[in-house]
């Protein structure tokens, strides 16, 4: 299987997925972190609050994401494992409009942002 590539200017993440339930799952910080994205936890509310250029989103523990201040419905919630916040696959695709390339044998995703996004930073 070919490699995925991206334009030079295109930002590129590779992380390695976290299964459970039988489902792929990321940490939502180390995706924050990648892109240095401002990330914000309110512990109590166990929400996390994300600003990446001109995006702003907000997801707690259920299966709704907000974008921008538009409800986006995941297809499965996040969970907390201690102060971290994991992630199905598909709401860092809804939050950065990222394309995912998910290696199943290695436990990896790829995640290719456009490159509008990685321009705003």
């Amino acid at each position: 299987m070919a490699e995925p590539t991206a334009v030079a200017s295109e930002p590129v993440i590779l992380l390695d997925v976290t299964m459970t339930d039988g489902q792929p799952y990321v940490s939502l910080m180390d995706v924050a972190n990648r892109l240095k994205a401002k990330l914000e936890v309110l512990a109590e509310e166990r929400v996390v609050r994300l600003i990446y250029g001109d995006l702003q989103a907000s997801i707690g523990e259920n299966a709704l994401l907000s974008v921008n201040q538009q409800l986006v419905l995941l297809s499965i919630p996040p969970y907390w494992s201690k102060d971290e916040m994991f992630v199905p696959l598909d709401a860092v695709q809804k939050i950065f409009y990222a394309d995912i390339r998910w290696r199943i044998q290695t436990r990896q995703v790829v995640f290719l942002l456009p490159r509008r996004l990685g321009a705003e930073r």
